[in-house]
């Protein structure tokens, strides 16, 4: 897509209306084999595979076309030239990663293309979780329809991710090489359905085989992989999938008119957002954005003990703030109360007896009740109608929280930006009904993606709350990569070492769920994320984080 074209975009996020509704998506979960020429012959026959399921465009995994280890001679531009005729051949797209030997990075690195049915290169993208200072990915057209691509960990990017569809795109891509760590069973796509969800747009997933099941193929010096690709409807459904880590060729018709990204535009609209995402689109075009001094909010190291209390039909309020200050809570969190509005004056009464942080919603409101029984903040649910980002703030013990509302769980861009802040805890208030496994697993989700920014976070529900921990990321991770121990974090429901852990989770009726952790200092996301993976995309959260702090002139945000 040329920079006219997104321009056109950036300007009028429908100025293009679709040629063809319909699109058939093959996805190729491939296992990689230990050279270059085989995995160059089996892209080859998953294409002719593929076109013979009448497929429009065939998506294959990251570092599907991938060099033996160690080997710097192999010739990858011939490689990309049998895969372009193979794309002519056939008349279809093709997505493909590469993992090959880069001359300038001195290592190998993943990237991948976009070929349209004339064999012709829409998009080449280099991995920015491995080359920093490299473009954003681009938008391409699939008949018309404007997609977008991610390689695997950039989808912690926020720019990488979302910047794309905010520009346009109906189709997410994702091209990956996951660990088997990184399915989680219990809470399957949890990084995918929440993106179709806060979006509004198809979610495409390619993830790399096993030769066998848990079995990469010998010479690859590949760990376990989990498979499992997807495509993800717009409302969060499962349109296809591959329910294993085996090689599979899932296929699914696709009717972009459902992807409206009414989600997105109402995000990008908001009066407390429009500004971050309209600076984001800025550097999305290619605009260096001049930085501003910006530190986060500074953190004790120090133990927290935190408790989501969730009454029984008699209420209880005054009895839970008592049981959860009895047994050392710093903090409890409630869900979205009903009653007076004398509420308010009760609970204050009652955290200023038994020395405790109160928070609570009521209405389309979140309170948060200081331990001397004050007002430390007031924030009104975003998707409710409130338009400040800086009511979100408060601390506990010197330790820096944000305070969500509702259905903002979903906007999730929030958390991030208070993580960049320098919360340590977040605390969603809801009152979500939960009928059914579905809808607890929908909630799983989206707390899953709202809690995986190094915080720990709370979701008080009047059922199924929960309590979610993202503050050892950093050496969790590190012991799947570098294969050592996990961190000692305590008990968990669900580990995830790549996404945050499910601690404890309420069912329905009367409970109050307690957990301790050590506070480890500040929030490290911003320095060690944003700032150091994608260095253009800092001054675009250190904005917005400014103006939630108070410290910018536009801070009536």
């Amino acid at each position: 897509m040329t920079r006219r074209t997104l321009l056109r975009l950036l300007a009028s996020p429908n100025a293009f209306p679709l040629e063809s509704p319909r699109l058939r998506v093959a996805v190729v979960q491939m296992s990689l084999a230990p050279s270059l020429e085989q995995n160059r012959d089996r892209i080859l026959d998953w294409i002719a595979k593929a076109a013979e399921r009448k497929a429009r465009v065939v998506v294959f995994p990251e570092g599907a076309l991938s060099s033996r280890p160690g080997d710097r001679t192999q010739d990858v531009p011939a490689a990309a030239r049998a895969i372009s005729r193979a794309a002519r051949k056939h008349r279809v797209y093709v997505l493909y990663g590469g993992w090959t030997w880069s001359e300038s990075a001195g290592r190998f690195t993943n990237w991948m293309k976009v070929l349209s049915p004339e064999g012709r290169q829409l998009l080449h993208y280099d991995k920015i979780w491995e080359l920093h200072d490299v473009p954003l990915p681009g938008l391409f057209e699939l008949d018309g329809v404007p997609a977008a691509a991610i390689i695997c960990a950039d989808r912690w990017l926020r720019g990488a991710e979302e910047l794309p569809i905010q520009a346009g795109a109906r189709i997410s891509f994702e091209l990956s090489n996951n660990y088997a760590e990184e399915w989680l069973p219990e809470i399957p796509w949890h990084w995918y359905v929440p993106r179709a969800l806060r979006n509004g747009v198809f979610v495409v997933f390619a993830n790399t085989a096993n030769a066998a099941a848990g079995k990469p193929e010998p010479g690859t010096g590949l760990t376990p992989r989990h498979g499992h690709s997807v495509v993800i409807a717009p409302d969060g459904a499962v349109v296809a999938a591959a329910r294993d880590d085996s090689p599979a060729l899932i296929v699914a018709d696709i009717d972009v008119s459902m992807a409206t990204r009414a989600e997105a535009l109402a995000r990008r609209r908001h009066p407390a957002l429009s500004g971050f995402w309209e600076t984001g689109l800025s550097v999305y075009a290619g605009k260096r954005i001049a930085p501003e001094p910006f530190e986060p909010l500074e953190c004790p190291e120090t133990d927290l003990t935190v408790a989501v209390a969730q009454p029984g039909p008699a209420g209880e309020i005054g009895e839970l703030i008592r049981e959860a200050a009895d047994k050392g809570a710093d903090l409890v969190a409630f869900p979205v109360l009903s009653g007076p509005t004398a509420l308010l004056e009760e609970i204050s009464r009652s955290a200023s007896r038994h020395k405790i942080t109160v928070v609570f919603g009521h209405r389309d409101r979140a309170y948060a009740i200081g331990p001397q029984g004050q007002l430390l903040t007031r924030h009104r649910q975003l998707t409710a109608g409130g338009a400040r980002l800086s009511t979100m703030l408060f601390h506990v013990k010197g330790v820096p929280a944000a305070l969500s509302a509702g259905r903002d769980a979903l906007w999730n861009e929030i958390a991030e930006l208070a993580a960049v802040a320098g919360a340590r805890i977040h605390v969603n208030v809801a009152a979500e009904p939960v009928p059914d496994e579905k809808a607890l697993l929908r909630r799983r989700r989206i707390a899953t993606a709202l809690a995986s920014f190094r915080t720990l976070t709370l979701m008080a529900n009047r059922t199924h709350s929960a309590i979610w921990g993202d503050l050892t990321a950093r050496a969790e991770i590190r012991s799947v990569l570098r294969g050592v121990p996990r961190p000692d974090i305590g008990p968990v429901r669900i580990y995830s070492a790549f996404s945050a852990n499910l601690i404890a989770e309420a069912g329905r009726g009367r409970s109050l769920l307690l957990v301790h952790r050590r506070i480890p200092g500040p929030n490290p996301h911003y320095p060690t994320r944003v700032r150091r993976f994608h260095p253009p995309s800092a001054p675009w959260f250190a904005r917005t984080a400014l103006q939630m702090l108070g410290r910018h002139p536009a801070a009536a945000r």
